[in-house]
């Protein structure tokens, strides 16, 4: 609890620091109430008994930092907790009428010790609670706005483990417990069960859930309380297994006594990953103002309408690509082909374009029913492709670099019309909306960027 104190020492720092800021809040003339709410569990000893005091000031506080929609910082402030009814209500903080972000929020005892602190995206504890902070909220003139932030207890932790957000305050008690996966291999001599990796996914009563990877051994897991949970375990090549577990079930695991899941053979599925470089990768971007030239080694696999700085005018491009499936067995029978396309910088573009819009804007994939050559094929060239099965590249923002997209229906045609399969074009819809999309080609220097292929496929 040391790490505690030291950081009370530094809240009370913050709190005179936030009581010059107030003069500060940008905002309009009319002002607006904020309270929190604070529910806490009867299995949480001694906080209730410690917090119903009708002396003043309170006995606990909670520790209170906004910041405005810019991230600039708006008040670190102490705001005192007083007993109401079966809960327990802040005193009211006024504000500016405008957005605001909470980034942190704490319980603190009469000892400068935190007890319970709400857990900011991205941290270690942020799962447990359903909407972690930060949290943006309003404050409107004249009306009182309720804040009831989750938080975790934080007992041994360190306040640096938890982010601080979220309205109101309702408690979240962890619950920890063992577990162990058991592959059953139909094949093995021996008739013991051998731990195995698996996907585990968790569901409580109150909505929350979560999903684990499970190591090939006894995994301790830590999961928002519930009476009653909902697992669904699976692993490539078994059947999902579907349980409902009681919290006492989970009390009673130990290291040494796990909860077991038993997964059971299903249909087998192999994968085969493909990502051809140079050498062995057929794609070619095609342009409409240079249409007599081939950009067979052309380092991006791109469907765009971007201006052309030289000419001054808008250069339409499209791709094409192709990957070899010798590898795949001969009696193989395709179940998904997944397309991960990986990209460098992200073409920004004007949302409202797309949310304006009653039509489709973005990328399609289109199956190709001529042959073309990865260094002879031009835009005036180019081969024809069919309508059918094609799939479409919705406009996407992502904190990731690439983009999987489920060509299945490419690889394995839907429709029944037998036509002959030279790989994918790759275009906008429509060609003259839409910036578009850059990824990487095989040619790419980078080669972990390249165009990758994934296949599942199972065998008769």
């Amino acid at each position: 609890m040391k790490n505690a104190v030291r950081f009370i020492s530094a809240v009370a720092v913050a709190f005179m620091a936030g009581l010059i800021a107030c003069d500060k809040i940008p905002g309009e003339n009319q002002k607006g109430t904020i309270e929190f709410a604070i529910t806490v569990p009867d299995e949480v000893e001694g906080i209730k008994s410690g917090m119903k005091s009708d002396s003043l000031p309170a006995v606990y506080n909670l520790l209170v930092s906004l910041e405005d929609l810019t991230g600039n910082h708006v008040t670190d402030t102490l705001i005192p907790v007083y007993s109401f009814g079966s809960g327990f209500v802040s005193e009211k903080l006024e504000l500016n009428v405008g957005e605001y972000k909470l980034v942190k929020f704490m319980v603190i005892n009469p000892a400068g010790e935190v007890l319970f602190a709400s857990p900011v995206a991205g941290s270690s504890m942020a799962y447990l609670v359903k909407r972690p902070l930060p949290v943006i909220f309003r404050v409107n003139p004249n009306i009182i706005t309720r804040l009831v932030p989750e938080v975790l207890k934080v007992e041994n932790m360190n306040p640096e483990q938890f982010g601080y957000v979220n309205f109101g305050i309702s408690v979240v008690t962890p619950v920890a417990f063992w577990v162990a996966a058991l592959a059953e291999n139909p094949a093995a001599v021996t008739a013991s069960l051998p731990y195995t990796e698996a996907k585990l996914t968790v569901y409580a009563a109150d909505g929350w859930s979560f999903t684990f990877k499970l190591t090939g051994g006894v995994n301790r897991l830590i999961v928002r309380k519930s009476e009653v949970y909902k697992f669904i375990a699976e692993k490539e090549g078994y059947l999902p297994l579907k349980l409902e577990i009681t919290l006492m079930q989970l009390l009673q695991t130990t290291k040494e006594n796990p909860l077991l899941l038993k997964l059971q053979p299903g249909i087998t599925y192999y994968k085969l990953v493909l990502q051809p470089g140079p050498e062995d990768g057929k794609d070619a971007m095609i342009s409409n103002l240079e249409p007599d030239k081939n950009f067979g080694d052309h380092k991006y696999f791109e469907a765009t309408f971007l201006p052309e700085p030289i000419l001054t005018v808008m250069r339409l491009n499209r791709s094409l690509i192709a990957f070899n499936l010798n590898q795949l067995p001969k009696s193989a029978i395709i179940r998904k082909a997944i397309l991960r396309l990986f990209y460098e910088t992200p073409i920004p573009f004007d949302n409202s374009i797309i949310t304006s819009s009653d039509k489709f804007i973005g990328g399609v994939f289109q199956q190709v029913i001529e042959p073309w050559d990865e260094h002879k094929v031009t835009w005036n060239n180019q081969p024809a492709t069919t309508e059918l099965n094609q799939v479409f590249l919705p406009p996407f923002i992502s904190d990731k670099n690439f983009v999987e997209v489920d060509i299945t229906r490419l690889i394995v045609p839907v429709n029944s019309v037998n036509l002959p399969n030279y790989g994918i074009k790759f275009r906008l819809i429509p060609e003259d909306k839409f910036p578009g999309f850059r990824f990487a080609s095989s040619d790419h220097p980078n080669s972990t960027l390249r165009p990758t292929l994934i296949i599942y496929y199972t065998l008769p």
